[in-house]
Order: C-alpha cells, then sequence, then structure tokens
C-alpha cells in the first residue's frame, strides 16, 4: 500500500530571506509571515538566546492616496528623526523605547506607492551583543534590502 506524501510549504517573506536575516540577528530565527496577495504584508524573524529575545519586523502596505497615508507611517519617528538616502522616498530612521527593557531602531520609508517600515528590536536595552550603534547598522542593513527588493 502507497500512503500519500503530505507537503507543507514553508513560508517565506518576500523582502528579506532567512538567511539575511539571521545574519541579522546573529543566529538561526523563527518566522512568523502575513501576507497579503497584493504586495502587502508582515514579516517578523526572531531569535532567543538565553534569556534575550531579538526581533526583526519588515511590515509593506500598499498606499493608495500617498500624500493622505503616509504621514501617518512616518509619524511612527518623531518629526526630525535622521533621514536616510538610499532607502526607498523620504526614509528616516529612529529610536524606539519598548515597553519594559525592550529597545529597538525603526526606518520608515516609502517605494512608490508601498510604505515601508522595518523595526530591530532587542528585549535588553543595555545588550551589550547588540548595541544601540550596532542595532542601527543592522536596521540600515534590513531596510536596504528591503526597498531593494521593492523597487
Amino acid at each position: 500500500m502507497l500512503a500519500p506524501a503530505t507537503c507543507r510549504a514553508q513560508v517565506k517573506c518576500p523582502w528579506i530571506n532567512e538567511a539575511t536575516a539571521s545574519g541579522i540577528l546573529g543566529g538561526p530565527v523563527s518566522l512568523t509571515a502575513k501576507l497579503s496577495g497584493h504586495g502587502a504584508g508582515v514579516c517578523e524573524f526572531s531569535r532567543q538566546e538565553g534569556p534575550v529575545i531579538y526581533q526583526l519586523r519588515v511590515s509593506v502596505s500598499v498606499m493608495t492616496d500617498i500624500p493622505k497615508e503616509f504621514p501617518t507611517y512616518l509619524a511612527q519617528c518623531p518629526p526630525k528623526s535622521a533621514p536616510l538616502r538610499g532607502i526607498g522616498n523620504e526614509a528616516v530612521m529612529c529610536s524606539v523605547q519598548g515597553k519594559g527593557a525592550e529597545a529597538g531602531e525603526r526606518v520608515v520609508g516609502r517605494v512608490r506607492d508601498q510604505a515601508l517600515v522595518v523595526f530591530l528590536s532587542s528585549s535588553v536595552q543595555d545588550d551589550p551583543s547588540m548595541t544601540q550603534e550596532m542595532r542601527r547598522q543592522k536596521v540600515n542593513l534590513a531596510a536596504e534590502q528591503a526597498a531593494g527588493i521593492l523597487f
């Protein structure tokens, strides 16, 4: 008797692959992705090392009225946040203090009619293995990768 083989498709993030996320987060990652059929969605990569949890979240939304909608995305960073070049249009980076000891860096930008938000966090604010400067470099790298795919 032959039993039918069961195949399960592996979820993939269209903007950053697991190998890139593993390099950014410093080790093997798990992926949770919620994607729409219209080029939008959210990918969240996470890695736990002892009590510390590292997360990389990439969110892409399609806007129908850019002048009206994009400012709501930019509002995720305070006014006068550091502008970034080479990451779509109007990209900025800011530091984010989360609940508890969580700390992270966020990039918000736009590629044509798509809003891009990339967030990299550590559950420990003063984590010596992922300092604020390291998070800034890594979130910039992730945002460059995602924006390049969106072009």
